[in-house]
C-alpha cells in the first residue's frame, strides 16, 4: 500500500563555538590634531569583512572600528567650548581561525558578534593605548527536509480519524510544528536627511558623528518583510565662523521593505541584523550653508519565516484480516512552545565626585544593554545583565567644555511560563532594546537616568515524533490465526484503550464499539468488553 506523504521544512544547528579574543594596539595621534588631554567620550563597532570555510574550521576577518573624543591639552587660555575638543577615529583589525566541527566548505556560517569591553588609556599626549575584548559566536545551520505519512492511498480521513477497509485499521493525530517558510540573507539600504534646526550655528568641521539603531519591528508581509525604526543621529561640531563646539542629537523614523518571496501576513520572524556600512555627510541647503545631514547606512540580516503548522499524520496502523510490517523512524521537529513580552522600567541616580566640573545641560546619554544570561530554570523564565550608560554634559567650569559620566545599571526580570518544566526545552531567542530614556538633572552634582527596556523572548522546544515511514501487508500466518478466538470477553485494565485491544485481536475499533454499544473511544479499568471475530 502506497503512503501519501508530505514535505516538512527546517533546519538544526549543524556546529556553532564560541570564541572570546582580546585586541590591543597603540595609535599615535596624527600631526594634524592637538595633544590629548583626557578622553571624554569613545564608541567601538565590530564589522566582519570575510568568512571563509574549510573543513572542521572556519577563518573570520573583520575589525573593531574605534572614535574617540578628546579635551585638548594646552588651552586653558580658550574661551568657554573654543577648540577645546577633537577627535580620532580607526580600525583594530582581526584575523581569527576557529574550529567548527562537521562543517564542510561549502556551508554557510552566520557570526554573531559582541563588544565585551572597551577601554582607552593616555600613554602621553600624542600616544593612546585601546584594549578590548570582542566574542565571535559563529553558527551553522543546515536545511532539513522530512517526509509526514499524512494518508494510506485509497483510505479517506473519518471524523475520528481512523480509517478502516476489509484489510487494515489505522489513526491518525495532529502534530503541530514551525515549517520554515522563508530562509535568506538580504541587506536594508536606509536613506535619510536632517537639518541643523534655526539657531543653531552653521557647521564646519565635525568632531564626532554616530548613529545606532533603535526601536527595530519586523512585519512579514504579502511578498516582502517591513523593517520599521529610529536612527539616533549624534554630532559634535566645530561653528563655521569661529571654533566654538556645538552638538545636535536628533532621532529620525525610517520605514523599509526587502522582498521576500513566500512571506505572508502572519507568520512569525526570527531576524539577526547587524549595522554594515555607515556615512554621515554634510551638505549645503538651499541658501549655500552647511546644515543639511545626510545619513547613509545599511543593515545585514539574517531573515528566518516560520509558519505553525499543525498537520494531521498516520499514527499507527494495524491488520484486521492481514499481517502489517510498519517501518517508522523517529523524527525531530522544532515548535515554538511560548513568545513572551515584558517589560521593565529602570531608575539610577548618579551623584557627580567633588573633583567633577558641575552639571550645566545634558549633551548626549549612550545606553547598551549587555545581557548576561538567558535561561529557562523550571517554569521560570529569567534574564539578566546591566545597562551601559555613557553620559555626556556641558559643564558650568569654562574650562571643562564636555564631560562624561559612566555607569552601570544591573537588571534581572523573571517570569512564570506555565509548564516550561514540562517540555524539551531547544533554544531562547531574546531581543531587549531600551525602547525610551530620559536623562534629568537634579542639581548641579545629581543627575538622574530613567529607561524603558522592552524585551521580546521566542522559546523554542524539540518535539521527538514516530513517523511511519514504510508499511508492507502480507496473509495472516495461519498459527496466528489457530490461536484467535471466535469470541472472548475482555476485562479492561488499567491504561489500556480500544484500539491496543483491537490490535490484539484483528478486530477493528468500530467493530468493537458495536458489539458493546460503546458511543466513545474511552474506557476504563474493570470494563467487560464482548470480542467477536
Amino acid at each position: 500500500m502506497e503512503l501519501l506523504k508530505k514535505n516538512v521544512h527546517t533546519e538544526r544547528i549543524k556546529s556553532k563555538a564560541l570564541l572570546q579574543i582580546p585586541l590591543e594596539m597603540d595609535i599615535n595621534v596624527s600631526d594634524a590634531k592637538p595633544d590629548v588631554a583626557k578622553v571624554i567620550y569613545n564608541s567601538g563597532k565590530i564589522k566582519i569583512d570575510e568568512i571563509k570555510t574549510g573543513m572542521n574550521k572556519i577563518w573570520v576577518k573583520g575589525k573593531l572600528c574605534y572614535q574617540l573624543l578628546y579635551q585638548v591639552d594646552g588651552n586653558e587660555s580658550a574661551a568657554s567650548f573654543e577648540s577645546v575638543l577633537s577627535g580620532i577615529e580607526g580600525e583594530l583589525p582581526f584575523n581569527e581561525e576557529i574550529y567548527l566541527d562537521k562543517i564542510e566548505g561549502q556551508d554557510r556560517v552566520v557570526c554573531r558578534t559582541k563588544l565585551d569591553d572597551m577601554r582607552i588609556h593616555l600613554i602621553n599626549s600624542r600616544k593612546l593605548s585601546i584594549q578590548a575584548v570582542i566574542t565571535l559566536e559563529p553558527q551553522v545551520e543546515e536545511n532539513i527536509a522530512e517526509e509526514l505519512c499524512v494518508e494510506l492511498d485509497g483510505m479517506g480521513n473519518t471524523e475520528d480519524k481512523t480509517g478502516m477497509n476489509n484489510s487494515l485499521e489505522y489513526r491518525k493525530k495532529s502534530l503541530e510544528y514551525l515549517e520554515t517558510v522563508v530562509k535568506k540573507r538580504d541587506l536594508s539600504r536606509i536613506h535619510e536627511e536632517t537639518k541643523l534646526p534655526a539657531g543653531m550655528p552653521d557647521i564646519g568641521s565635525v568632531l564626532w558623528k554616530s548613529i545606532d539603531v533603535r526601536n527595530m519591528n519586523f512585519r512579514p508581509m504579502e511578498e516582502k518583510l517591513g523593517i520599521t525604526g529610529e536612527l539616533g543621529v549624534f554630532i559634535v561640531y566645530k561653528e563655521d565662523s569661529t571654533d566654538k563646539i556645538n552638538w545636535y542629537e536628533t532621532m529620525i523614523p525610517f520605514n523599509n521593505s526587502v522582498e521576500c518571496q513566500n512571506s505572508r501576513e502572519g507568520m512569525m520572524s526570527d531576524i539577526y541584523y547587524d549595522i554594515g556600512h555607515e556615512e554621515i555627510t554634510i551638505r549645503e541647503d538651499t541658501d549655500g550653508e552647511l546644515r543639511v545631514i545626510g545619513i547613509e547606512t545599511t543593515l545585514e540580516l539574517e531573515i528566518k519565516l516560520y509558519e505553525k503548522q499543525s498537520t494531521s499524520i498516520v499514527a499507527d496502523v494495524y491488520g484486521v484480516s492481514c499481517e502489517v510490517q510498519a517501518g517508522v523512524a523517529t523524527k525531530e521537529f522544532t515548535d515554538l512552545y511560548a513568545e513572551v513580552n515584558m517589560e521593565e522600567k529602570l531608575v539610577r541616580s548618579i551623584r557627580l565626585e567633588d573633583t567633577e566640573p558641575k552639571l550645566l545641560q545634558i549633551c548626549r546619554c549612550d545606553a547598551k544593554v549587555k545581557t548576561e544570561e538567558v535561561a529557562c530554570n523550571g517554569s521560570q523564565l529569567k534574564i539578566s545583565g546591566e545597562v551601559e550608560l555613557q553620559i555626556l554634559y556641558a559643564s558650568s567650569d569654562e574650562k571643562a567644555g564636555l564631560y562624561p559620566v559612566h555607569d552601570t545599571v544591573p537588571f534581572e526580570l523573571t517570569k512564570e511560563v506555565a509548564e516550561l518544566d514540562t517540555v524539551q526545552f531547544l533554544r531562547c531567542g531574546a531581543v531587549v532594546q531600551i525602547e525610551q530614556q530620559t536623562v534629568g538633572i537634579k542639581d548641579s552634582t545629581q543627575l538622574e537616568w530613567r529607561g524603558s527596556m522592552g524585551v521580546n523572548v521566542l522559546i523554542y522546544i524539540s518535539k521527538r515524533e514516530d513517523i511511519l515511514t514504510e508499511l508492507s501487508i502480507s496473509p495472516i500466518n495461519a498459527a496466528v490465526l489457530e490461536k484467535l478466538p471466535g469470541f472472548a470477553i475482555y476485562y479492561a485494565k488499567q491504561g489500556d484503550s480500544l484500539w491496543q485491544i483491537g490490535k490484539k485481536y484483528y478486530v477493528g475499533v468500530q467493530r468493537i464499539k458495536e458489539m458493546n454499544n460503546l458511543t466513545s473511544d474511552e474506557i476504563k479499568a474493570g470494563d467487560k468488553l464482548l470480542i467477536v471475530k
